[in-house]
């Protein structure tokens, strides 16, 4: 899927354009050797598999098949050891559906950028989960750990090749509609074979940017390319959180829990789509607007109209950013 990305990427014009090459690697740090990042995602979306969860996402649907091919290589001893350790996960942390929250999220930030190593690379960490991770880190070597690194630097390589392409442009368009400054340091990206039912999830306050690397869907095509720069955009969450909150409270309305979500789905894609017609952005082809996202209680598809007809002007130039957000926020107000 991604090889067929990059044939694509050498292609496909763009009907934006373009400014000055900017090389992946100054927007964005990739590490795709965090062998125990990887096992505790790994076992976190087994256990949940094991537990009739997350089932028809498909960043994930392709695990329990994978664990069978690795559980076939190991002998009777190392699958009952392993078959233990997912128990323990399907019993515990397995239950947590948010890897955004404790006790799941400072986790991954400690695990992350922590390489391959031998001995557990983290002094102060839950000990349960520790001993857990440590039974199972041999036996996870024996059976996936090979493949998985190779998954993790095959992604890396498409995907930067894409940004290499296309990221100076992206930036420029996010950047200009939300008038923030993209941070001067590239923005840590830590590359697993499974992340969550999502495919890829940001911890803001660690600036911890985690992408799954298994072949499905959601990693086809330039999928890859606006969920880097999605979860990126996340690292303005507190600044527009606060901007938005001002707008609103001028204005008598509240900000609804999903609104700034949507916005960073549709930018995302928005500028993506730009560059590649062909590209359906995410929130559309993987149906979002019918679910209810960050905490809201109904779908997102009461936003879509306001967000189109407000929003998607703005990007093409007209308005100004918080003139637009507060028409967005009334027009938000009256949908719900």
């Amino acid at each position: 899927m991604l090889g067929r990305a990059l044939m694509l990427a050498a292609a496909v014009g763009t009907a934006t354009p373009q400014v000055a090459p900017l090389r992946a690697t100054l927007l964005f740090q990739f590490t795709a050797d965090d062998f125990w990042l990887n096992l505790h995602h790994y076992l976190y979306v087994l256990g949940r598999a094991h537990n009739g969860a997350d089932s028809g996402q498909p960043a994930v649907a392709s695990a329990p098949d994978d664990e069978r091919q690795g559980r076939a290589a190991l002998s009777d001893a190392d699958r009952a050891s392993w078959d233990d350790a997912v128990s323990a996960y399907e019993s515990g942390l397995s239950r947590r559906s948010s890897v955004l929250q404790p006790p799941l999220a400072p986790m991954a930030v400690a695990l992350a950028a922590r390489g391959d190593t031998d001995t557990f690379p983290v002094a102060t960490f839950d000990a349960s989960t520790r001993s857990i991770l440590e039974r199972a880190a041999p036996i996870y070597r024996k059976g996936w750990w090979t493949r998985h690194r190779s998954m993790n630097q095959q992604y890396e390589r498409a995907l930067k090749e894409m940004i290499d392409r296309d990221g100076a442009t992206i930036v420029a368009f996010v950047t200009r509609a939300y008038q923030m400054e993209w941070p001067p340091n590239p923005y840590p990206v830590h590359l697993v074979a499974y992340a969550n039912f999502g495919g890829a999830y940001s911890l803001t306050s660690g600036r911890v940017l985690i992408m799954s690397t298994n072949a499905n869907p959601l990693n086809d095509r330039w999928y890859p390319l606006e969920s880097a720069f999605h979860e990126a955009m996340h690292q303005w969450d507190n600044v527009v959180g606060t901007v938005l909150r001002t707008q609103a409270a001028a204005s008598g309305v509240s900000v609804p829990e999903d609104f700034s979500h949507v916005l960073i789905f549709v930018t995302a894609g928005e500028a993506v789509r730009r560059l590649h017609p062909e590209h359906v952005p995410l929130i559309d082809t993987a149906g979002l607007w019918k679910l209810t996202l960050s905490g809201a209680r109904v779908p997102a598809e009461r936003l879509k109209t306001p967000v189109m007809e407000i929003w998607k002007p703005y990007l093409d130039g007209r308005g100004t950013r918080d003139e637009v957000w507060r028409q967005l926020l009334i027009a938000a107000e009256s949908a719900r």
